[in-house]
């Protein structure tokens, strides 16, 4: 009896994910519909770009939505492979030669250049984006990497040659036991 009931709440359960499942994908389609019609409805004449227009005691005003490729752009980011470490290293190394460069020259132009990547690198921060420009930190990461490659490497070659050993070690010990026994059986003759 008490299985049955343990069945029956589990069975339960699953219903009321599914139910929450279903309204969750109800509630975002609803939201994608949404603002798609909003987009679409922009080009209304009431509405001046970022001014608010009123008629008839409505308000009409600019709101900022994402699309379907806003979406699709985001879930792309999160799927972004890594990048490889050496060619992580040349762009380092090109990006401080370039800010190096534009240290010394005294113009305006390479100030505000200057300027301008101090900006996007204070941005990429504030946002939360860890900051993969230094080349020493690269190349300990590299030789880092390198170093767990041949221990790895190492530990390998070992636990094959031990298996190899106790292979051999094996085929000795049967062929001792089968001279053995060959012996055993020519004594009793």
């Amino acid at each position: 009896k008490q299985w049955y009931q343990r069945r029956v709440r589990g069975k339960e359960k699953r219903m009321l994910k599914a139910k929450e499942k279903k309204a969750n994908t109800k509630k975002f389609e609803k939201a994608v519909k949404l603002e798609t019609s909003i987009l679409e409805s922009s080009s209304d004449p009431k509405k001046i770009a970022g001014k608010p227009v009123s008629s008839n005691n409505i308000q009409f005003s600019k709101f900022e939505t994402k699309t379907k490729e806003d979406l699709d752009l985001m879930s792309s980011k999160k799927k972004k492979k890594k990048k490889d470490l050496v060619k992580m290293l040349d762009e380092a190394k090109k990006k401080k030669k370039e800010v190096t460069a534009l240290q010394k020259s005294t113009d305006e132009k390479s100030a505000d250049k200057l300027q301008d990547k101090a900006w996007q690198k204070a941005i990429s921060m504030a946002k939360g984006e860890k900051q993969k420009d230094n080349p020493d930190l690269i190349v300990k990461t590299i030789k880092r990497k390198e170093q767990a490659k041949k221990k790895s490497k190492k530990e390998w070659n070992e636990r094959t040659g031990g298996q190899k050993k106790a292979q051999k070690e094996k085929q000795k010990k049967r062929q001792a036991n089968i001279e053995k026994r060959i012996q055993g059986k020519k004594q009793k003759k």
